[in-house]
């Protein structure tokens, strides 16, 4: 299923990032968010799927990622906190507005990867009660704390992220082309430093203009959290998802299967239907 239409928002430094928008019925929005280094459009499938399910479905861009016009430079640059206090309610109001949906309808987020993290730190923001968003769920949505993977990919997280951590801080921002080692695509170096040292203490600090203590304000979130990951998703562990929710109160459950860490979002059957569940309890 296509999306019917799409709507850009304006955001900081004369960009704008889409918003792909899935009209459904009057069930609660499902705001979708990818993760680093991938596009929007990877998503229709599951937004389809749950458009059809009754719920308009609204699929955010991070910053910099797929159609977003941003151009991250040594003068351009995002981090944690302006995608969560910026992006993330900007997209959220655009998407009602485009699908005649009164700002405070209830909005639930699905997020994936690094959509999640940001999603945390979103709910613990005033933005998040003043859109009424009820509940997240996160799919491959963890902690990058290297602690919680077993090697290799523990040593890849730790020393890459002092090696993209490095690179960026000389270069002002992550390259993308024949030096994207990543295959992450060009990222703000701000945010690539933000997320080394997430995933070296497991701890949001230190983020650049916050304006409020995440690590506090998560502490109280009180909407529902459910955060999922496949048996097979070595980029998301089971105790990543855990040390996740030692920052934001979660639920932690598995899917069993192989569609790992992206594939779900085009196979949408387990996920669709596990969200149907999360949100018919709300």
């Amino acid at each position: 299923m296509s999306s019917v239409a799409s709507v850009a928002v304006a955001m900081p430094g004369d960009s704008t990032s889409p918003v792909l928008l899935f009209p459904g019925g009057d069930r609660p929005l499902i705001m979708v968010w990818p993760g680093l280094g991938m596009g929007a459009r990877y998503y229709r499938p599951i937004a389809g799927a749950l458009a059809e399910r009754g719920f308009p479905v609204a699929v955010g861009e991070l910053r910099g990622q797929g159609a977003s016009s941003a151009v991250a430079t040594r003068t351009q640059w995002w981090g944690y906190h302006d995608l969560a206090s910026q992006d993330y309610p900007r997209s959220i109001r655009a998407a009602k507005t485009a699908l005649g949906l009164t700002p405070d309808h209830p909005t639930v987020l699905l997020t994936h990867s690094m959509g999640g993290q940001i999603g945390s730190l979103f709910l613990a923001r005033p933005e998040a009660g003043e859109l009424n968003v009820v509940g997240m769920m996160g799919v491959g949505s963890g902690s990058p704390y290297f602690r919680t993977f077993p090697n290799p990919e523990r040593n890849r997280l730790h020393l890459g992220g002092y090696l993209m951590q490095g690179v960026s801080k000389v270069l002002g921002y992550w390259p993308d082309g024949k030096l994207d080692v990543t295959n992450y695509g060009r990222q703000s170096g701000v945010h690539l430093g933000e997320w080394a040292r997430f995933g070296r203490h497991n701890r949001l600090t230190r983020l650049r203009g916050a304006d409020v203590d995440y690590m506090e304000s998560m502490r109280n979130v009180d909407v529902p959290v459910l955060l999922t990951r496949y048996s097979n998703d070595t980029y998301c562990t089971v105790e990543s998802c855990e040390a996740l929710a030692e920052l934001v109160p979660a639920q932690v459950e598995e899917f069993p299967g192989t569609l790992g860490h992206n594939a779900w979002a085009r196979q949408p059957e387990d996920v669709s239907a596990r969200l149907d569940a999360f949100v018919a309890a709300l």
